[in-house]
């Protein structure tokens, strides 16, 4: 690991580099979401310890999406969330440069369309990476309104100068989520992404599908958390 970047109180951004760090690893423009999954040392031992090849051991790894790569640089960057109820958060508050860390992936790529009338991306913390990286790659003259589930704003989200609609709502519950996103023109050209807590993540989803009656390849909403279980995206 080569350095810390302090975001938020609660969120760093870890810059990460290494031999093993590939010039060609895969990062495409507008695939946004991308992740890897990253293996913490042992919290007792100090030890880090990579799955088995071929093996996806759940409880060992956590998926996290890829914020910055920088080939030349020999960089990949990824921000974290810093809470104590889960061993990549808690990493993410201690660690220091020179520390370890194990990363994997990415298992593949989803890239999103760049050619569409509007964008509204809707997320809490977590999701926060990939939004910047959207307002960072779509066309200039593009439409893009954010609705960003925490409390803020706590910092100003990069995009590269883009002139956003960018709207804070704090951590409120799924009726509140889907009240904003109703109140959004939401036309046969427009699409929408979304990342947060899984069930705020399906109310939005039904909105979108059943009663904007949007069209499955115009939204992409994904659960990254669950409320009370360890494990899930994230963690």
């Amino acid at each position: 690991m080569l350095r810390v970047e302090e975001l938020t109180p609660t969120m760093r951004r870890i810059v990460l580099g290494g031999p093993e760090l590939e010039a060609d690893f895969p990062f495409l423009p507008l695939a946004a979401a991308d992740s890897v999954r990253i293996v913490v040392p042992d919290e007792e031992t100090g030890e880090l310890t990579l799955p088995a090849p071929g093996r996806r051991d759940a409880m060992s790894t956590r998926e996290y999406t890829a914020r910055r790569f920088d080939a030349g640089a020999g960089e990949l960057a990824i921000d974290f969330v810093l809470h104590a109820h889960g061993p990549a958060g808690r990493w993410a508050s201690t660690v220091r440069a020179g520390g370890l860390l194990g990363v994997i992936g990415p298992r593949g790529s989803q890239v999103f369309p760049g050619d569409c009338d509007d964008y509204l991306l809707v997320a809490d913390e977590t999701g926060l990476p990939a939004i910047e990286r959207f307002l960072e790659e779509l066309p200039a003259e593009a439409v893009v309104r954010v609705l960003v589930l925490a409390d803020g704003p706590a910092r100003e989200l990069g995009g590269g100068g883009r002139d956003a609609d960018i709207r804070w709502l704090g951590a409120v519950p799924v009726e509140a989520v889907v009240e904003a996103v109703a109140a959004v023109p939401i036309g046969p050209g427009s699409f929408v992404w979304g990342a947060g807590e899984a069930g705020v993540m399906r109310g939005l989803r039904t909105h979108l599908r059943q009663d904007r009656t949007m069209d499955a390849e115009r939204v992409s909403v994904r659960g990254y958390w669950r409320e009370g279980a360890a494990g899930t995206i994230e963690d």
